[in-house]
């Protein structure tokens, strides 16, 4: 019998090549596990934003040395573009961190007003920069950037023309005279829209409260719905319905289950006809309302009104104040206050119009809020159905808790702006505003005028006046080049309004050749 044969014996060259992988394999694991110790991570909660949010950023090291040095002097991070700070909402420069767990800190930067498409970046401020009396080699800093980008709406035809109608008398049993002189039923006001050559014809379709206790819409014109939409696709005009969401008609008819807006007067809290935007049944009504319009065959638009802070907005105090905690502090004793105190205090501060920085953050939280109902409506209509939404324009609507670019981020497709109630110089600062803050391509803009002749301050020249100011706004409400499409409001006014001596025809012949001129300069002749 042989011996049994075990192998070979390795040899030195291999057990030294093994010991030098096992020696390797330490030493680059011991640097790694050094380096992510050492190391201070700076991002974005996700790659990009829209205007309507807040920025979330993220901030995370396991140095002990920085943590330490943090907990006793919280980090703050700078917000840049091109290599220059960016300042933000009430002139925020830097974003003072807070605590998140061991190691992580967060903050929140509000988008600015329409800021500009494109990569951002960030960085430590001097301070956080600093772990005792070290500086912080920038080698350790992994910072990455985030975009900020424009939500790209559905798209109006050339030249889109809409007539409204703002009004809750019933539909069935409606006598119109039409253009032709006769007298018909609700559908001679078609006829109106047909006249004065509008494309689309919308409708006020949901309004609160009831017609009896408790009912949240008066639904008089419900049934009726359906059969304007068949008729205007008879006809081919578009057909769109909308509802009015935060304001109600009535003071004195509560309707139970709402919480209602709150205003400070003389001291005093008050309470609104408004309802309040923290009130979520309220959003779930609307939706629903929505969605029930949005399913009738033939409506090709829904659209909302007072999707704002209608009136007061008081009882949002405590929330406003969690939120942009990072942009605006409440004064010292706010603390030791009653909720109804804080209201008071806050109402008092705001009216004084002497801290800026508190204007610019109330207006541009109101706005996002009102953004974060926006979105849950489009969530639940979906792309389908264009949505569109009138605005108040004053102070490019920031002073009513509205922004253009914010609500086309967060889902709006048309903005109908009401360029009401101004005279002949408020209206001129009106347009000069809008055109130097926002672009065709930033948001997607309709003006209108009413029909209404006070309004136009009794002006000698009535309707020509209506015409004048619907050109300039065509023309100036962007600065690089005409509106996207005209609104006339309301038919309602037009048939049954103050006309002065000019009557239906002489406001309505004038919204005509508004409509003309807005077709030529898209390039539309008829």
């Amino acid at each position: 019998m042989g011996r049994l044969s075990l192998g070979k014996r390795p040899d030195a060259k291999f057990i030294f090549l093994a010991l030098a992988a096992f020696y390797a394999v330490l030493f680059v694991g011991r640097w790694a596990w050094l380096r992510a110790a050492r190391s201070v991570r700076l991002s974005a909660a996700k790659a990009e934003y829209r205007h309507d949010e807040f920025v979330q950023i993220r901030l995370s090291t396991w140095d002990p040395a920085l943590n330490r040095a943090w907990a006793k002097s919280p980090p703050e991070v700078r917000v840049t573009r091109g290599g220059r700070p960016v300042a933000t909402i009430g002139g925020l420069r830097q974003v003072r961190m807070s605590p998140a767990g061991w190691g992580r800190w967060t903050g929140l930067w509000p988008c600015p007003w329409n800021a500009p498409a494109g990569k951002y970046d960030l960085e430590l401020g001097t301070a956080a920069a600093v772990s005792g009396t070290k500086r912080l080699d920038t080698g350790r800093l992994e910072s990455r950037p985030f975009s900020i980008a424009y939500r790209r709406p559905r798209l109006l035809p050339k030249g889109f023309a809409v007539m409204t109608l703002e009004s809750d008398l019933p539909l069935d049993g409606l006598r119109v005279r039409s253009p032709d002189g006769t007298t018909k039923d609700w559908r001679g006001m078609l006829d109106w829209v047909e006249y004065a050559g509008a494309d689309a014809f919308w409708i006020l379709g949901g309004r609160s409260p009831g017609a009896k206790p408790g009912e949240v819409w008066l639904g008089n014109n419900f049934p009726v719905l359906p059969k304007v939409a068949r008729e205007c696709r008879r006809r081919g005009i578009k057909f769109g319905i909308y509802v009015q969401c935060f304001l109600t008609m009535s003071g004195k008819d509560i309707i139970p289950g709402y919480e209602y807006a709150l205003d400070v007067s003389d001291g005093r809290i008050i309470p609104t006809r408004a309802i309040s935007l923290g009130d979520d049944r309220r959003v779930r009504d609307v939706a629903a309302l929505l969605k029930r319009f949005s399913d009738i065959p033939g409506v090709d638009y829904v659209g909302v009104d007072y999707i704002r802070n209608a009136l007061g907005g008081m009882e949002l105090v405590d929330e406003f104040y969690r939120d942009m905690a990072g942009v605006v502090s409440p004064p010292p004793e706010f603390a030791h206050l009653s909720r109804e105190q804080r209201m008071v205090c806050f109402a008092r501060r705001k009216a004084l119009r002497k801290d800026l920085a508190l204007i610019d953050a109330w207006q541009w939280w109101r706005a996002h809020r009102v953004c974060g109902i926006i979105r849950r409506l489009k969530a639940e209509l979906g792309e389908e159905k264009l949505l569109w939404a009138f605005m108040l324009t004053w102070d490019k609507g920031w002073h009513h808790g509205q922004d253009p670019v914010m609500f086309n981020d967060a889902g709006v497709d048309v903005e109908a702006l009401m360029l009401y109630e101004a005279d002949a110089a408020q209206y001129g600062a009106l347009l000069s505003d809008w055109s130097r803050y926002v672009r065709r391509s930033d948001a997607q803009l309709i003006v209108g005028d009413v029909v209404d002749w006070p309004l136009h301050q009794r002006h000698p020249d009535g309707p020509k006046e209506f015409y004048r100011r619907t050109v300039r706004a065509i023309d100036g409400i962007y600065a690089d080049g005409p509106a996207r499409g005209l609104f006339v409001h309301d038919l309602g006014r037009a048939l049954w309004g103050r006309l002065g001596p000019w009557g239906t025809r002489g406001w309505l012949d004038e919204a005509r050749a508004a409509i003309r001129h807005l077709k030529r300069e898209a390039g539309i002749s008829r």
